[in-house]
């Protein structure tokens, strides 16, 4: 677990669910997989189209780095309990990305996906935390979504989820 005082990301937080089966591996295995995965500083990411080639990098707008593979366990509360609704959750496959503004590489949340990739249906959301001012120190967690998407896989599913966060004016 981390030591004192460092900065725990909301995405690596473990919500432990009553609906949820559990892990073969333990919090603190998949706490530290997470942590790593989010720490992770590479100079790949995606966006539709060809906004996600390098020479772009600097213009304003969202960039994600790729979604990466994580026990769907772990995903967001809200995304879990629409994935139980209907009964399937052992067909999707789960997924997280770091969301960040250009320029200035400003931290912006993560997407949160579940990929069904048999069906070609994904669900995803935007979480971000953020402190409300000096009155209210403490972090709290903003969730968009769940959406509903249709995508193969989850770089399309990122991609469908920034496009329909986008035309809502919630990302540039």
């Amino acid at each position: 677990m981390p030591a004192a005082g460092d900065s725990v990301p909301s995405a690596c937080k473990i919500v432990p669910s009553s609906k949820t089966k559990s892990v073969a591996r333990s919090p603190l295995d998949e706490f530290t997989r997470c942590h790593t995965l989010v720490e992770r500083r590479n100079s790949m990411f995606s966006e539709p189209g060809i906004q996600g080639e390098a020479e772009t990098a600097s213009e304003p707008g969202t960039r994600w780095l790729e979604p990466q593979g994580i026990a769907v366990e772990i995903l967001h509360p809200s995304l879990l309990a629409a994935l139980e609704q209907r009964n399937d959750v052992a067909d999707f496959q789960g997924y997280l990305a770091r969301v960040y503004e250009m320029p200035g590489d400003t931290q912006n949340g993560f997407f949160h996906i579940a990929v069904n990739p048999t069906t070609s249906e994904a669900a995803g959301l935007h979480t971000v935390s953020l402190v409300m001012g000096e009155k209210y120190a403490e972090d709290i967690e903003l969730a968009i979504g769940p959406i509903w998407l249709d995508a193969r896989d989850a770089t399309e599913a990122a991609a469908e989820l920034y496009a329909v966060l986008k035309d809502v004016g919630r990302l540039a």
